[in-house]
């Protein structure tokens, strides 16, 4: 984790910089924006002076024998403002009154000194000058504090202002998206090889990416993965095998004498000399070892379907011939000992069925339907009607087996996904996985009563 929040923290602080800068210039357009407007109000608010102070002072000036004089008050003003000196002109341009006025400054003044010095500086002293009754009123600035500039707008620019605004504001959204995707890119270039890395993964193929720039880090710990999920796969691949060949070992060592069992109990079970109840047990006998038999077919088949070592023997056969094939069979078996008027078999084949001709593993998908068929005869022994529905659906061919006894239970539809569960549904896996290495699929379709029947659905194109 600490690699990608290294590779977030570098584009993010790349963003805020991208965004200080940003705002950095429209700050810089905002600052001469509002300069261009103080000026047009009055240089007094660009300098930060009050021009009610002056005006106040201006009110302190008075004329008496000696002169015109600055009462206490407006001295006071004065004295607690940030002028460094002052003084008045008449209108010959002499100095008539002065304050702490410094030596380089001149006492005579034309009109060109005066009409130059109102606007830009008197001595490098910034000054601002107010009419005040005869007199002309100048105040000095202190120089390390003040600077005055002159700027003149043209009309022209002030009335396509609005226009200048969305010309700034399209730039502003044009260096973004610009920036935007840059950046953008340079992050797309750098965590593409991760994307492939990940998607290498999940495919269990091998990864080795560069494990070098931003997200170098994030590339090792992705080859690192890739190392360990081969491993333990080879681990499993080895595990699986031995077990698939020590069920293949099992089967074939168990068949010759489960063979001999069930041919001794079936000679058994006719034999006259034997009284009733002992042949009665031999045919059970009989039975059971048919029942352990297909359970050990059952177990190395659904053993090589999971592992991908049963291969499809496709033929050409008719979908509606199979699902009577498969009734009839049972018939011919006898149910399983169960009695034959206890069950009722029907079939339901759409018309256009009845001419369909497919290419799959005719004996796999046989073993399907005779799955579901004895799962119904098996589940229900006092028995019941059995109807097996072959039909289209879209694309699909399905074979539907439905009964009118107990049904599928919630729970086993439940743990169909459970591989280490306690409810006994090998059949029905099995059948699953028939249905799955066709491409198609098992289906449970609910009844009113809570309860399920099953049926295979897979491609006509198998």
């Amino acid at each position: 984790m600490k690699g990608l929040f290294r590779i977030i923290r570098r584009y993010s602080l790349t963003a805020g910089l991208i965004t200080v800068v940003i705002l950095f210039c429209n700050g810089v357009l905002l600052m001469g924006i509002v300069y261009f407007t103080a000026w047009q109000e009055g240089a007094d608010k660009y300098y930060g002076i009050s021009l009610r102070l002056m005006e106040r002072v201006g009110e302190g000036f008075g004329m008496e024998a000696e002169g015109y004089i600055l009462n206490e008050k407006g001295r006071k003003l004065l004295e607690d403002s940030e002028f460094v000196w002052a003084m008045a002109l008449d209108k010959e341009g002499t100095v008539v009154w002065e304050w702490k006025l410094p030596e380089e400054i001149p006492e005579q003044y034309s009109i060109q000194d005066v009409a130059s010095f109102s606007r830009w500086y008197l001595s490098d002293y910034p000054v601002k000058a107010m009419v005040k009754g005869e007199l002309l009123l100048v105040f000095g600035c202190d120089p390390e504090m003040v600077s005055r500039h002159n700027l003149v707008v043209s009309s022209v620019l002030m009335e396509h202002a609005p226009d200048y605004i969305k010309l700034i504001i399209m730039a502003n959204l044009l260096v973004i998206a610009v920036v935007v995707l840059c950046f953008g890119y340079r992050f797309y270039d750098s965590m593409k090889p991760i994307a492939q890395g990940i998607e290498s993964l999940a495919a269990q193929k091998p990864v080795r990416l560069k494990e070098k720039g931003a997200a170098g880090e994030l590339a090792g710990k992705l080859n690192a993965a890739s190392d360990l999920i081969l491993e333990q796969n080879r681990v499993i691949a080895k595990r699986d095998y031995a077990r698939t060949e020590w069920i293949a070992g099992v089967s074939h060592d168990i068949r010759t004498p489960l063979s001999m069992i069930v041919g001794h109990s079936d000679r058994l079970s006719k034999d006259e000399t034997l009284s009733k109840e002992n042949r009665m047990l031999a045919e059970n006998i009989r039975r059971q070892s048919l029942i352990i038999r297909q359970l050990i077919a059952d177990l190395n088949l659904t053993s090589k379907l999971a592992y991908q070592a049963q291969p499809l023997k496709k033929s050409r056969f008719q979908p509606a011939a199979l699902a009577r094939s498969c009734i009839a069979d049972f018939y011919n078996e006898g149910l399983g000992g169960k009695r034959e008027a206890e069950y009722e078999f029907e079939t339901v084949i759409q018309e256009e069925l009845e001419q369909v001709w497919i290419d799959a593993d005719e004996k796999l998908l046989a073993r399907a339907v005779r799955n579901l068929i004895g799962n119904s005869i098996r589940h229900n022994p006092k028995g019941c009607r059995i109807r097996v529905t072959v039909e289209e659906q879209r694309e699909d061919i399905r074979f539907l087996v439905e009964d009118t006894g107990s049904g599928i239970p919630e729970n086993v539809v439940q743990n169909m996904d459970a591989p280490d569960s306690t409810v006994h549904i090998m059949g029905l896996r099995l059948t699953e996985q028939i249905a799955k290495v066709h491409g198609g699929r098992l289906e449970f379709v609910r009844r009113e009563d809570g309860r399920y029947d099953a049926g295979i659905c897979f491609p006509r194109s198998c």
